[in-house]
């Protein structure tokens, strides 16, 4: 069956983390139909040429980085309002002149925090200090011009905040500043070159996805909508599984993703922070369930949600119906949207209308019947054969078997014909192609056919009988 490409509907309210023409330092702000509402103020100067203004305001809008939409209205201003925007913001740009409008007095700042690893020797002011220094830079990466964001990015400044995050102590980590460092990395990757350098970086994802181990609902909830907005970016819903499976060794996780169906069922006491936690999971396992290779392969969405499946995340989502929230029901019924989509498409592969995978009755059956008059049927025989040899003991490494015969049957089904893996494979340079091409020559695949054309004779002549065994 063709693959069937995922409907974009619904994936809308997901997220929108990435506004590049969320500038607040601008005094106009963008409405939904494109136009503008200044805070006007008189400039103090005479307003320039023509000419002159254009290049002046040009110069100001190529800062701002904003989309191609939003650069056409902003030209569409009349020449009064250019010349409105380009005084607010110089004179915005003069009042903040001082030492913190450079990007090396945050730098010097966050290697001196993270030296200081602890909370437990500060005062309660110099913790107030700290978080006021970090909140500062999260509206300087915001709001100020482009050029703050590149020297920022040039002297190193996104590295100097994950040692920051890797070196925090307990304290830190479920302070106020922890959240903060993360709302950083949410401003940078506001715009297109810092969300640029943050997708490059080798390790960046991973010390984002690890802040998920604080019980700071806040900074979790940061950490989910940078995760997932990244799922939304080209190449960026890999990363994000390979920062998940890197959680799951980091926080000795028995299968990954666990912390968060975990968070999703459990409840903290108190109705907002617990929605807004709960909202926040449901969209980022949205948007990993419907992005990525999912967009268009039905196999790795099946792939990707059966391992939620697994960890039993449908009874938490019925039991979420009770908090009756209308946002959260949203990505509620999202994810059972495309669950039911998803399974009826599957479905229609065993000309059925459901399969129920929780029964290993049904899922053998269908696996036998498609396999019985085929040459695989000998190989499916030997599987099941050899599977029944397994080891069976409760100690020792049995699991670890099941695990890798698991691991490797995964491979088989979402690998693409280029021995690509989409998700974060477990099974470094795992090949399938070049393995079978490895283990199979032309006269095995010859005794193959054979054994199961004798297969299917004995089948059938076995069926005849009992055909004729019913007549007599």
């Amino acid at each position: 069956m063709a693959p069937r490409k995922r409907s974009s509907r619904g994936i809308s309210f997901i997220f929108c983390c990435f506004r590049s023409s969320d500038h607040p330092e601008i005094t106009y702000r963008l409405r939904n139909d494109s136009s503008f509402a200044l805070q006007t103020m008189e400039p103090s100067l005479p307003m320039p040429p023509v000419e002159e203004l254009d290049a002046m305001f040009t110069e100001l809008v190529d800062e701002l980085d904003l989309t191609d939409k939003h650069r056409e209205a902003m030209f569409a201003l009349p020449a009064e309002k250019k010349w409105q925007i380009y005084c607010s913001k110089k004179k915005d740009q003069e009042e903040n002149k001082g030492a913190t409008s450079w990007p090396e007095f945050y730098i010097d700042q966050l290697n001196s925090m993270a030296a200081r690893k602890s909370l437990i020797a500060l005062e309660k002011e110099d913790e107030e200090e700290r978080n006021k220094t970090i909140e500062s830079l999260k509206t300087a990466l915001r709001t100020k011009p482009m050029r703050f964001v590149t020297r920022f990015i040039d002297l190193d400044g996104l590295t100097c905040i994950l040692n920051f995050l890797k070196s925090m102590d307990y304290e830190t980590a479920e302070s106020r500043i922890h959240t903060s460092l993360i709302g950083c990395i949410k401003a940078l990757m506001n715009n297109s070159l810092g969300r640029a350098h943050v997708l490059a970086h080798l390790e960046s994802i991973n010390v984002i996805a690890q802040s998920l181990s604080t019980e700071n609902i806040k900074t979790k909830v940061a950490v989910l909508e940078i995760m997932g907005a990244v799922c939304l970016v080209p190449g960026g819903h890999k990363k994000v599984l390979e920062a998940m499976l890197h959680y799951q060794k980091y926080a000795s996780e028995r299968t990954r993703f666990q912390t968060l169906i975990n968070d999703l069922d459990k409840s903290t006491g108190r109705y907002r922070d617990e929605v807004s936690l709960k909202t926040a999971i449901m969209s980022f396992i949205n948007a990993v369930l419907s992005q990525g290779a999912g967009v268009e392969s039905l196999d790795f969405r099946l792939h990707l949600r059966y391992e939620f499946l697994m960890l039993g995340i449908q009874p938490v989502i019925d039991k979420l119906r009770q908090h009756e929230n209308s946002t959260l029901d949203r990505h509620l019924d999202f994810f059972e949207m495309l669950r039911n989509e998803d399974e009826l498409e599957f479905a229609k592969r065993f000309e059925l209308v459901h399969i129920d995978t929780k029964s290993a009755t049904q899922m053998f059956e269908l696996t036998r019947k498609r396999l019985t008059h085929s040459e695989a049927y000998p190989h499916f025989m030997s599987i099941l054969h050899h599977c029944l040899q397994m080891p069976y003991k409760r100690s020792g490494n049995t699991v670890q078997y099941w695990l890798l015969l698991d691991r490797i049957v995964q491979q088989i089904v979402i690998q693409s014909d280029k021995g690509q893996d989409p998700d974060a494979t477990p099974l470094e340079n795992f090949n399938i192609k070049n393995v079978v091409r490895m283990l199979v020559n032309e006269n095995e695949v010859k005794q193959w056919k054979e054994q199961a054309e004798k297969m299917r004779k004995a089948h059938r002549a076995a069926a005849e009988a009992g055909e004729e065994g019913a007549g007599v």
